[in-house]
C-alpha cells in the first residue's frame, strides 16, 4: 500500500467503520473496515456483490438512486440506512471526477443516536407508515421547504393488482423500493414521504418539485423493469397549502389535517375523480384554522365560570372556567382544535384569562381543562410553567382538570409533570372518569386529586341496576385510593341527594349553576323542582 492510499484510508476511517466501493453496475469492488463487526461479513465475501447485499430490503431502492445520480466530484447527502443485520448506520459517499465508482463510507450510529425511537416505515419502500407521518407533520408545523408554503401530492398507480401479476414478486418488490427512493429523495425531508396504502403514495415539497416530474420518472422505473417495456401509469394530486393570511406554522397544520382526513375517510380512492373534494377539504380547513387563530389572536375567546359544589353543604367548592367561542359550540370547536394541533394555544389562553379572573377575585378558585395533547407538548407545558410564574401565590388556586379526549401516549413522562404540578401547589382532577377504556390504567399512574365521574353516568342514574353498581362501584374504588369524586350534569335535587348518599363529595351541573360571564353562586333549595332544561352530551368541554 502506498503512504498516500494510506493517508487517504486513513482520513476515510476518521470517522467512518467501513469503506465500500461501488461500480457502475451497482457491484462491490473494494472493501475494508469493521465488516465483520458491522455487516457480518468479510470483505472477500462482498467483492463482487450487489450493494444489496450491504443494505436492508427498505433502502435498497434509496441507495440504488442515489448512485445513480451522484454527479462528478459530488458528494452524498449523508443518510440514515438500514443494513442487513438490523444496525443502523449513517451512509455518505463521493464520485470522483468521471470515475463510474462511488466511494461509500458506513458509520455506525452512536449509542445514544440508536436508542432514540425512529419513525415507523413500510418494509417495501422504506417510506414512513401513515401513522407515523402524521405524527411526523403534527411534529413540524411549517415544515421549511423553502420561501413558499409546503405542498402535498397524492400519487396513485392504477390497477395495482395486475401491475404485480405483470411483473412478478422479485420486479414488485424492486419497483416499490425504487418508488420509494424516488419519493424520499424529492421530499422535504426523508421523514415527509409516506405509503399510504398498497397502491398510495404522498410526499410533501417545495415548489421546486413538479408532480409531472415525478410521474415520468416512475413511468420511466416501471418501463425498465417491465418484461414487456411497458411504462407504469400513475395518478397524481398536488394541493398548495399556502393561502392569504396563514403562516407557515398554521399552514402545516392544514397539511396534516387533510392527510389525517384523507387517510381516514378515503380508504379506496380515485385520485382523478378526488380533486375536487380534496380541494373542498383544504379550502374548508383553512377557513377554520384562519377562523381560529383570529379569534385567539383578536381576543374574542370568553370564559364563562360553572360552579362545582359540596354534595353534603350546599357550599361552593371551586370553579370551572369554559371556553366559549364566537362562531361554533365550544365542544366541536375544542375537537377541531385538537385535530389540528391548535389545543395547546387555546389551553394556554385559558390559562391566561383565568389567572387574571384569579387576581381580581380573591375568594375564588378555579379549574381549567388542559387537553391530553397540551400535556403532552414540552413546549406547552413550559409555556404554562412560566405562566403562573408570574404571580405564584395564585398556583394553589389554580386547579388542572386534565380532558383525555386524544388520550396520553407516554403515562410515566405525564406523571412526572402532573407530580411537578402538584409539588408547585396545584391541584389536579382527572375528567370523564369511566368514558374510556385508558380511564382505569390514568388512575393507576396519574397523582390526581379529585376524578370527575362522565355525566353520561350520572344522567342514566336510576335506570339500571348494572349502571347504578358501576357508579357505586367507581366512587367506591376513588374513596379507596383517596381520591375526591366530582359528580358532574347533576341537574335534580334527587340525582344529587341521590348521589350524596352512595358517597360522592363535589358534584357539578345546571342544579347549582349554569355557566355565567362572573364567578357567581347562589346555593339552591334543598326543595328545588328539577330543572327542566338538560345539557346534551355532545357538548363536550363545556
Amino acid at each position: 500500500m502506498t503512504s498516500d492510499v494510506a493517508r487517504f484510508l486513513g482520513f476515510a476511517f476518521a470517522n467512518a467503520d467501513v469503506l465500500i466501493e461501488v461500480d457502475a453496475r451497482g457491484l462491490v469492488g473494494f472493501a475494508t473496515g469493521a465488516l465483520q463487526h458491522v455487516l457480518g461479513i468479510s470483505d472477500a465475501d462482498l467483492i463482487g456483490q450487489p450493494i444489496d447485499r450491504v443494505v436492508a430490503a427498505g433502502d435498497r431502492g434509496l441507495v440504488r438512486r442515489l448512485l445513480r445520480t451522484a454527479g462528478p466530484n459530488r458528494r452524498l447527502e449523508p443518510r440514515v440506512v438500514a443494513l442487513t443485520g438490523g444496525m443502523q448506520a449513517t451512509l455518505s459517499g463521493y464520485r470522483l471526477g468521471r470515475s463510474p465508482n462511488v466511494q461509500l463510507t458506513l458509520t455506525r450510529m452512536e449509542s445514544r443516536e440508536a436508542g432514540v425511537t425512529q419513525p415507523a416505515r413500510d418494509a417495501e419502500t422504506g417510506l414512513l407508515d401513515p401513522e407515523a407521518f402524521q405524527a411526523q407533520l403534527g411534529e413540524r408545523f411549517g415544515v421549511d421547504v423553502g420561501k413558499a408554503p409546503p405542498k402535498l401530492t397524492l400519487i396513485k398507480i392504477p390497477d395495482f393488482g395486475e401491475v404485480k401479476s405483470r411483473l412478478g414478486p422479485e420486479l414488485t418488490l424492486r419497483l416499490l423500493g425504487e418508488v420509494g427512493a424516488l419519493l424520499r429523495m424529492h421530499a422535504a425531508d426523508d421523514t415527509l414521504a409516506t405509503r399510504l396504502g398498497e397502491d398510495r403514495f404522498g410526499l410533501v415539497h417545495g415548489s421546486d418539485v413538479s408532480a409531472d416530474t415525478l410521474a415520468d420518472e416512475i413511468a420511466t422505473t416501471g418501463a425498465g423493469l417491465s418484461p414487456d417495456g411497458r411504462a407504469l401509469e400513475s395518478e397524481k394530486l398536488t394541493l398548495d397549502m399556502s393561502a392569504p393570511g396563514l403562516s407557515r406554522e398554521d399552514a402545516g397544520r392544514v397539511l396534516m389535517f387533510t392527510v389525517k382526513s384523507f387517510a381516514e375517510e378515503t380508504a379506496n380512492f380515485d385520485i382523478s375523480t378526488m380533486h375536487d373534494a380534496v380541494k373542498l377539504l383544504v379550502d374548508q380547513t383553512v377557513t377554520r384554522v384562519t377562523s381560529l387563530r383570529s379569534t385567539l389572536s383578536d381576543d374574542r375567546l370568553k370564559l364563562q365560570f360553572q360552579p362545582i359544589v359540596s354534595l353534603a353543604t350546599r357550599g361552593l367548592h371551586h370553579y370551572e372556567a369554559l371556553a366559549r367561542f364566537p362562531n361554533g359550540a365550544p365542544g366541536p370547536t375544542i375537537a377541531f382544535a385538537e385535530q389540528i394541533g391548535m389545543v395547546h394555544d387555546v389551553d394556554l389562553l385559558v390559562c391566561e384569562k383565568t389567572l387574571e379572573t384569579l387576581a381580581a377575585d380573591p375568594a375564588v378558585q378555579i379549574a381549567v381543562n388542559m387537553s391530553a395533547a397540551s400535556l403532552s407538548s414540552d413546549i406547552f407545558v413550559v409555556a404554562f410553567q412560566r405562566l403562573v410564574a408570574r404571580d405564584p401565590a395564585l398556583r394553589s388556586r389554580l386547579l388542572v382538570e386534565v380532558t383525555e379526549s386524544t388520550g396520553l401516549t407516554d403515562l410515566p413522562r405525564a406523571a412526572r409533570i402532573l407530580e411537578d404540578l402538584r409539588r408547585a401547589g396545584h391541584r389536579i382532577c382527572l375528567d370523564d372518569f369511566g368514558a374510556g377504556a385508558a380511564s382505569f390504567p390514568y388512575i393507576q399512574a396519574l397523582p390526581v386529586d379529585f376524578v370527575k365521574i362522565d355525566g353520561s353516568y350520572v344522567r342514566r342514574l336510576g335506570g339500571s341496576p348494572r349502571d347504578d353498581a358501576i357508579l357505586r362501584a367507581m366512587v367506591g374504588l376513588c374513596r379507596e385510593i383517596r381520591v375526591q369524586v366530582i359528580a358532574e350534569m347533576v341537574e335534580t335535587q334527587d340525582q344529587a341527594a341521590q348521589l350524596n348518599a352512595w358517597g360522592f363529595e363535589l358534584a357539578q351541573g345546571y342544579h347549582f349553576g349554569r355557566p355565567a360571564d362572573r364567578p357567581a353562586y347562589k346555593p339552591p333549595s334543598l326543595f328545588a323542582p328539577p330543572s327542566p332544561a338538560r345539557r346534551s352530551l355532545a357538548e363536550g368541554r363545556t
